[in-house]
């Protein structure tokens, strides 16, 4: 775990719900560009906000295992700090360009490809019954990124399948398919779908 990790993984766990505030997206923004103006490259602040992203939706889920209340307070407070995060997110996309090293880039015939199976995926899942807006809207933006690199764009790939997968828009066999289709062909890939 590098520091960057650490740093994102304690200020999820102690610091962003810190019980004191009252959690509303002007005191939670106040406070994540306060603990991001510490962060001063971009690519540190993604990583941290991605981190973060990751551990408000772990512990939003952990706390609806065991909490049958209808609009629970937590759940909420949680929502809003991923609605916070998101921002964040995109604000420092859009001035952030991810320069992925030569070998990591997508040459234009696997570029060409990769949309071809994107909107096959889509026919297929329509055909299947699972023609949700949502999952379309996910696919299509994958083909936004394929300028971040082979090993990043295939972690985003398997965050929004994640995401499908929580959400229950998807089921996982269907998710696996959906990452086996679009991997094939693309040599050492870190196994990034064994653990959804």
């Amino acid at each position: 775990m590098n520091i960057v990790e650490k740093e994102a993984v304690e200020y999820a766990e102690y610091e962003f719900f810190n019980g004191e505030l009252n959690c509303t997206v002007d005191n939670l923004s106040s406070d994540l560009s306060s603990k991001l103006y510490s962060l001063k490259r971009k690519k540190d602040k993604l990583f941290f906000l991605n981190i973060l992203r990751k551990e408000v939706l772990n512990q939003k889920l952990e706390h609806e295992k065991t909490c049958s209340k209808v609009n629970c307070g937590t759940s909420q407070e949680k929502e809003t700090g991923l609605f916070v995060i998101d921002q964040e997110i995109e604000e420092i996309s859009q001035s952030y360009e991810y320069q992925p090293k030569y070998t990591e880039e997508f040459s234009s015939e696997q570029k060409s490809e990769l949309h071809n199976s994107l909107n096959e995926i889509k026919e297929k899942l329509t055909e299947l019954g699972f023609g949700q807006q949502i999952i379309f809207d996910e696919l299509d933006e994958l083909k936004e990124h394929l300028n971040l690199g082979k090993k990043n764009w295939f972690q985003l790939l398997k965050g929004k399948l994640f995401d499908l997968t929580v959400s229950k828009a998807l089921e996982e066999t269907v998710i696996k398919e959906v990452y086996e289709t679009l991997s094939d062909g693309f040599e050492d890939l870190p196994n990034l779908i064994e653990n959804l």
